[in-house]
């Protein structure tokens, strides 16, 4: 295990006996030995990244009136992603503590969505500024590590230089030099073992600052990460509460405009029938009759309301079944894979998302897919759920604001989940979706 990168200047509380031990063996530590080698590879990494972001870019600025330009300059910025990735594996390489690195815009399906992500995602330029401020820095932590520990070896070595030159010279040296030589290689070859730790302390504080470098361009700060992931749960909140609250209207208006019509014409079926059963039997008795398919239709209209909140075989026998059910409906043939193990059930708000996710995944198909065959697959990675509908039509769907997949989207991540659309024009079509599924394993 590598230990961290702690130079002895930022060695915890004032302990003179502690700070100067540390300085005093720092040129036999690894990690003395690490920084050094981790700023002479940054140099050659450096020059050469800056090398060819400077190539693409004039390159690209060049050609940009033939359009060929934006794909040379599109290379250099996936350069510039390339080189973060050398420089974060190259602090933790020194210091071993961790790095979050920053998130990137994916690639969309279209021209204009590759340029968006390509050329929009603040991080990506992030990445480009990088490599421009570290090529100075890795030009000026070279030639100070490189000149310190030169000096530093150079010094050491003086005492075999000068026995080497004063055995080859002989007689040949001046008396006044042979007297004075000895006192000089002595301060000499004391100055090297002075400056051998200066050099490896700086090697080491050169990387400390470098580490910081990276971190604030090429990283994320846990700040920032838990600011966006407030924002982020603020915005499934939200879209979460405007789900519910259009599952609430199209109940009501379910309710309103199916069974309780229904009750309605049965109350008056059922009055009619009163007043009419002592003078008119008949007529009562097919009043009675009309009564009673009212109430069944009723009974029938209420059940599909319930069954659309959440499915009876749902909450009695699991996911697994219900998604067999959903699936056995739908007129494209589809088959159900899933590795979830037998009886285990999990949070009832990720099985009634994940049924519906598959529910209108499935509507979607064969409305508008126009495929000839469907799979539901769904398994347990981790901690969370993972459920995908796979299908073989002509592609092109995507979360349209106010359509059906953007709203299971805001389903999926009001429970803090992933929802992810694969769908090419010509297809095939891949709807992924996670949800974790928390401390409790039970409905």
């Amino acid at each position: 295990m590598m230990s961290a990168l702690k130079p002895s200047f930022v060695a915890g509380p004032y302990r003179p006996n502690v700070l100067l031990r540390e300085f005093v063996l720092s040129p036999f530590e690894p990690a003395s030995w690490r920084a050094a080698g981790a700023i002479v590879m940054g140099f050659f990494v450096g020059t050469f990244s800056f090398a060819l972001l400077a190539t693409c870019f004039s390159m690209g600025g060049s050609f940009m009136i033939f359009l060929v330009g934006f794909a040379i300059v599109g290379l250099g910025i996936e350069l510039c992603r390339v080189v973060a990735r050398i420089e974060r594996w190259r602090a933790i390489f020194v210091d071993p503590r961790p790095l979050r690195p920053h998130p990137y815009r994916q690639f969309g399906h279209g021209l204009r969505a590759v340029a968006e992500a390509e050329f929009m995602d603040e991080n990506r330029w992030r990445d480009v500024i990088y490599v421009l401020v570290s090529f100075p820095l890795t030009i000026l932590e070279f030639v100070l590590t490189v000149a310190l520990w030169a000096a530093s070896l150079a010094l050491l070595l003086t005492p075999i230089l000068y026995y080497g030159v004063a055995r080859t010279a002989g007689d040949r040296i001046p008396v006044e030099v042979v007297r004075v030589a000895p006192v000089l290689v002595a301060i000499a070859f004391v100055g090297g073992l002075v400056l051998l730790p200066v050099a490896a302390s700086v090697a080491r504080g050169l990387m400390v600052l470098h580490r910081a470098v990276v971190e604030g361009l090429l990283c994320t700060s846990e700040r920032e990460e838990l600011r966006q992931r407030v924002e982020n749960l603020r915005e499934s909140r939200s879209a979460m509460l405007q789900v519910e609250a259009s599952e609430l209207r199209r109940i009501e208006r379910d309710l309103h405009d199916g069974a309780q019509q229904r009750l309605v014409m049965l109350a008056i079926d059922l009055s009619l029938a009163s007043d009419r059963v002592d003078t008119d039997p008949a007529g009562a008795k097919a009043l009675m009759n009309d009564a009673r398919e009212q109430a069944r239709q009723a009974l029938a209209e209420l059940r599909d309301l319930v069954r659309g909140a959440a499915p009876a075989i749902l909450l009695d026998r699991g996911l697994v079944a219900a998604l067999g059910s959903v699936a056995g409906r739908c007129p494209v043939p589809t088959v159900v894979e899933s590795t979830l193990p037998a009886g285990q059930r999990q949070p009832h708000a990720v099985e009634r998302a994940a049924y519906f996710v598959v529910a209108e995944a499935l509507t979607n198909v064969a409305k508008h897919a126009g495929a000839t065959r469907c799979e539901v697959r769904c398994r347990q990675g981790g901690d969370r759920l993972v459920v995908e509908v796979w299908d073989d039509g002509k592609g092109g769907a995507n979360a349209a604001p106010g359509g059906g997949l953007a709203g299971l989207r805001d389903r999926v991540e009001a429970l803090d989940g992933l929802f992810r659309i694969d769908s090419p024009a010509g297809g095939p079509t891949l709807l992924h979706a996670e949800m974790p599924l928390g401390p409790d394993q039970g409905p």
